[in-house]
């Protein structure tokens, strides 16, 4: 085989596996194979639908998102001899750029936490140390670096699992090139920008991650297809479609940037609020001929919209998905299910936006899906994708896909402040539940009592959860015994005064 023929078979099967492993996540991309369909996850509602580019969708907003910073000119310089240098050729015009937030208000983009959030930390500690400081896919092995990515957001966010983090932060960088695409000589948009987001929030640094400097990686992707569009590269892959970029993508596109403290172009920004539908939701797809708002999709982009400072498309689209939030705190893909991983970005969104109100119902709702004491102890503190999806025994692949995401939820953050603190701690705590009861001998008379956990949210049997005293213990009733302690010792006395004025009497009992 000629190093041209190895070169695009090594690319086929990079682009594929990339392609297939990154479908469940929010930078979700197609196989590459145009005849192929996306590997389907169970955890679907935070992927858009990838489709081929072809014209630009048009744009239900006419009004720049953002203010264009002026850029200044460059004047030509004389030589090192003195002689007028040469007339330098006609620059072309600098891209008009914007900065976003700064550190301090990308850090204040958070809202209240949960008492959960703590025991959801513990199961992503748990989970990612079984698997080698990683996830993989169930059904080949292959690094989910979109999954790992959400995981480490969720104990960034935590406050919590610090030791864990950096050893997953590790086993990142190590395995960025496949995850990004560099290793098959291609740069794919949406899992550059994640793998950015997810390096910043555990401390590490996107420019030389792995040796790669992904901020740059990212940065060349733009308006490779379209002005201020981040693309899949390079354009000529050698097949059908070559480009899965789609809105989520787009999103997480200016959100790492804006955290790598890197300016926007305007074009970028002004993309992204094309994808704006007239009800003020977004489109996943990019190329979509209709625009039909996906609550994935609007809260990527309203993260997005908040960290690029475009206040009123950023509001908009809130307020479209406070409007689309059940009365259970949830919300619903595009399946129409009720999950995990769309209310878990909605709360990310409502966190982002300062949407206290809505964000303490979603997070009312992600609790109701964490397995409690009543679940087998692998999955306890676990978020399910949803009720219909609960595991029984073991953790399933979609606990793992909906946690990370519900956990930055319960946390209060969002992809804008989501990152690891000074005060974080190095390991995380668990639930503590009371030990299954074991009998031997006869059976006692003594019945322990339940009482309930004040900080447990609803579990598996969409309650709290009881507690049993521990084994030997007094059943307490919530009276004083003062009073019948008192009462005993009264009939002693009047027992002892009757006893001997009956022997002084003669009387016999």
């Amino acid at each position: 085989m000629s190093p041209t023929t190895t070169r695009v078979a090594l690319r086929r099967a990079g682009t594929l596996l990339v392609a297939a492993a990154l479908v469940a996540g929010p930078a979700g991309l197609a196989s590459a194979d145009p005849g192929a369909q996306p590997t389907p996850s169970v955890s679907t509602s935070a992927t858009a639908e990838p489709t081929a580019p072809t014209s630009p969708a048009p744009s239900t907003t006419t009004e720049p998102s953002v203010t264009p910073t002026p850029s200044a000119s460059a004047s030509p310089s004389p030589s090192a001899s003195g002689t007028p240098a040469a007339p330098a050729a006609t620059p072309s015009a600098a891209p008009e750029t914007v900065r976003g937030l700064g550190a301090a208000e990308l850090a204040a983009a958070a809202g209240q936490a949960t008492p959960q959030t703590g025991w959801a930390a513990d199961f992503i500690a748990r989970t990612l140390a079984a698997g080698g400081d990683h996830y993989q896919y169930p059904d080949f092995d292959a690094f989910d670096g979109g999954n790992t990515i959400d995981a480490m957001l969720g104990l960034a966010a935590s406050g919590v699992g610090a030791d864990q983090l950096g050893q997953s932060l590790d086993y990142l960088e190590a395995n960025v090139g496949g995850y990004m695409g560099a290793d098959y000589d291609s740069t794919f948009a949406g899992p550059t920008a994640k793998a950015v987001i997810g390096v910043l929030a555990a401390g590490g640094d996107p420019t030389d991650a792995g040796g790669l400097d992904l901020v740059a990686e990212l940065q060349a992707t733009e308006g490779a297809v379209e002005p201020g569009r981040f693309s899949d590269l390079p354009v000529d892959c050698g097949y059908t479609t070559c480009d899965y970029s789609n809105t989520i993508g787009q999103a997480l596109g200016i959100i790492a940037l804006v955290r790598a403290g890197e300016p926007l172009s305007v074009a970028s920004v002004d993309f992204l609020v094309a994808q704006q539908c007239a009800d003020g939701g977004f489109r996943g797809n990019l190329d979509a001929q209709t625009c039909v708002s996906d609550p994935d999709a609007t809260a990527f982009a309203a993260q997005a919209l908040v960290a690029a400072g475009a206040a009123e498309e950023g509001a908009d689209a809130l307020d479209w998905l406070a409007a689309a939030q059940n009365t259970d705190g949830s919300l619903e893909n595009s399946d129409g299910e009720r999950n995990a991983n769309t209310t878990g970005v909605a709360a990310q969104a409502f966190a982002a936006g300062g949407r206290d109100a809505d964000l303490a119902q979603a997070q009312a709702f992600l609790v109701t899906l964490q397995y409690d004491c009543a679940a087998a102890a692998a999955l306890r503190g676990g978020i399910a994708f949803s009720a219909g999806t609960r595991s029984t025994t073991t953790v399933e692949d979609s606990d793992l896909r909906a946690t990370g995401q519900a956990t930055v939820g319960l946390a209060g953050e969002s992809l804008l402040s989501a990152a690891l603190g000074e005060g974080s701690a190095a390991g995380t705590t668990g639930r503590t539940c009371a030990p299954t009861p074991t009998t031997s001998g006869p059976p006692t008379t003594t019945t322990p009592t339940a009482t309930v956990d004040p900080t447990e949210g609803s579990g598996s049997d969409g309650g709290q959860t009881p507690v049993a005293s521990g084994p030997g213990s007094l059943a307490q009733t919530g009276s004083d015994l003062l009073w019948p302690v008192a009462a005993g010792l009264v009939l002693l006395l009047v027992g002892g005064l009757a006893v001997a004025a009956s022997r002084r009497r003669g009387a016999h009992a």
